[in-house]
């Protein structure tokens, strides 16, 4: 019942499963310890903020009665209610609106209904980030800098820009309209 260890000395095996136990017992305890320096607990719970639940899950119960974004408006720096935009909106022609911090001029597209589309067009050009304008004449957004054409959605008619506009969130609610300076969860083109 006993077993050599090094040399002349000799061991019992019962105290050789109790030192190996508490050896695995301080090692483990030591180990737990060092992950819980290297991953401490988080002193806030992760649960993603309302602004961000309701930009992807709009329909979120949570999100029922929450305005997310900012309140956009006209050109004349005026709220835009949407039963006002609806009475006088043409579908498939883009209006520009403002309400983002960065100042830009988006575009809200209005669908067949009418019906505001649950996104706007941001009017960055895609190959060298200059503003693009909407045309009336050419039913098209036209890219001063290198030509670039763009349909009433966005997409790319005639390059060198390769892909489509930009698009922000867009939340119709309470008969105002929101602008939210992240893309759809969903591109819908």
């Amino acid at each position: 019942m006993e077993e050599s260890l090094s040399g002349n000395s000799k061991i019992p095996v019962r105290e050789k499963t109790r030192r190996n136990f508490l050896v695995y017992l301080v090692g483990s305890s030591l180990t737990s310890i060092a992950i819980g320096y290297i991953f401490p607990k988080p002193s806030q719970s992760r649960e993603v903020d309302l602004e961000t639940l309701c930009s992807f899950y709009p329909h979120n119960s949570r999100c029922q009665n929450y305005l997310p974004g900012v309140e956009a408006q006209d050109t004349n720096s005026k709220a835009i209610k949407v039963d006002a935009l609806l009475a006088t909106a043409t579908p498939g022609i883009p209006i520009p609106v403002h309400g983002l911090p960065n100042d830009s001029v988006d575009y809200l597209i209005i669908k067949d209904g009418p019906q505001i589309a649950e996104y706007a067009i941001s009017p960055i050009c895609t190959h060298l980030g200059c503003t693009v304008k909407w045309n009336t004449e050419k039913n098209r957004f036209i890219c001063p800098c290198h030509g670039s054409q763009y349909d009433s959605l966005g997409r790319v008619v005639h390059g060198p820009a390769r892909r489509s506009l930009p698009l922000i969130t867009v939340v119709v609610k309470q008969n105002q309209v929101r602008l939210v300076g992240t893309k759809p969860a969903i591109d819908p083109r």
